[in-house]
């Protein structure tokens, strides 16, 4: 939390710069565009960023637009390239998004203008933004976030309580807790397989079976690939399904819809994101809620969170710095922590937020953390892995594939990207 708040100082002194640099003249436009949802923490926090521009620029006008996650994972680099690009929006990070975008001439590199302009983005958590040749981890940076997220097993206290179980620290002790549940006619899990909890999941379970080796190969193409994890991994989603951990039904449920019904109450367990932080805190009114980390792994889904970038064809660049540098400045970076979200240059003792103090402590343990921590997401690797991690899941579950035909057509979706990548 030091590096947060010493994050926060260095944004702070950094932040006097953006008026001196702004050259926009009155009747200028920023066009900004994200995804996330109006109800959001990061929405939040993003719309106190504009109001936070529009004092500082009092004679330039700001069209925001909404636009959608699968829009941006499926046409992003359509929309870059087109004369219409706005000058900065939330982006995708990874080598099948940001990567293929940056490798592609569709981002400004903003290495220079980083330093020029003495943003602090020293911290791991700013790797996502490094691109080389469209590896992401390092080389030029083409984006910068100002969030962190993981993924935790949110859960039920009262439904615990009620049947006297505790935070599982094993796999045993998870799958017997679910077995409870099932046993007393309620379906443990909120999936939402046709969405990303599925492949979460999936790729979760097979971090119980990867090290530090395994994941170096998954992630960054350095060796080969365990897919004996994988395998292990889809087994148990076929072995949950049968046993009535997981619905059948979630083949048709969006993340959205998975989380609501976990909000509601008539799930346990949500297994997702820090991203869901801020909504629970609101509109979780009849139970108490927590998260826990899955057991039996040192390794947890997570990263620094998706990009600021600006495409190469932006017209206002300068005006689009400015923005990412209020971004980084310790009002939106509070806004987001009071929101639930893990904000990464926040006054953290300024936070009242117990979502978000939990989630901040968290995410600094396991972005410091020696055994295991944050593994980055599954389909990061090779375009088009999102596809079909999310159908082999959906297939998993319907039981339409067998784990030997849904790790193969992984397997190869992976190795042709990873040969195309030359690696």
């Amino acid at each position: 939390m030091a590096v947060a708040v010493a994050a926060a100082t260095a944004f702070g002194l950094s932040s006097c710069s953006a008026g001196q640099a702004n050259t926009a003249e009155s009747g200028d436009t920023l066009k900004v565009w994200w995804w996330e949802a109006d109800d959001s923490a990061l929405s939040a926090g993003w719309n106190e960023a504009i109001a936070e521009f529009k004092e500082k620029h009092p004679n330039v006008n700001v069209e925001f637009e909404l636009k959608t996650y699968e829009q941006m994972q499926q046409s992003g680099q359509l929309l870059l390239d087109s004369d219409d690009a706005p000058d900065v929006l939330e982006y995708l990070k990874g080598n099948a998004t940001a990567g293929l975008a940056s490798q592609a001439g569709l981002l400004t590199d903003l290495t220079d203008v980083a330093d020029d302009r003495g943003w602090d983005l020293s911290s791991t958590v700013q790797d996502v933004g490094l691109y080389d040749n469209g590896l992401m981890g390092s080389g030029q940076r083409y984006g910068v976030t100002n969030y962190g997220e993981y993924v935790p097993m949110w859960y039920n206290k009262d439904l615990f309580a009620k049947y006297n179980l505790s935070v599982p620290t094993s796999m045993d002790q998870l799958e017997a807790a679910m077995q409870t549940f099932v046993d007393n006619g309620i379906t443990p899990l909120a999936l939402g397989s046709a969405d990303y909890p599925g492949p979460h999941l999936l790729y979760q379970l097979a971090l119980e079976k990867m090290d530090e080796k395994s994941l170096a190969a998954y992630q960054r193409f350095d060796g080969d690939v365990d897919w004996d994890a994988w395998m292990y991994a889809a087994d148990t989603i076929k072995d949950w399904t049968a046993k009535g951990y997981i619905s059948t039904n979630s083949t048709g449920i969006p993340a959205q819809d998975a989380g609501n019904a976990f909000a509601a109450g008539t799930y346990p367990m949500f297994f997702s994101g820090t991203w869901w932080g801020g909504s629970f805190a609101k509109d979780v009114t009849t139970f108490s809620f927590d998260q826990f980390l899955f057991p039996g792994t040192g390794f947890v889904p997570g990263s620094g969170g998706n990009l600021w970038v600006v495409p190469e064809k932006a017209k206002n660049k300068e005006l689009a710095y400015d923005f990412i540098e209020t971004t980084l400045g310790q009002g939106v970076q509070n806004e987001l922590g009071e929101e639930g979200q893990v904000p990464v240059a926040a006054d953290t003792a300024a936070i009242t937020s117990p979502v978000s103090k939990q989630t901040i402590e968290q995410f600094t343990e396991l972005q410091n953390a020696t055994d295991g921590g944050l593994a980055w997401y599954p389909d990061w690797p090779v375009p088009g892995l999102n596809d079909i991690l999310i159908q082999n899941t959906t297939e998993l579950v319907q039981g339409t594939k067998t784990p030997e035909q849904a790790v193969d057509s992984i397997r190869t979706a992976y190795e042709q990207g990873r040969a195309d990548a030359g690696k």
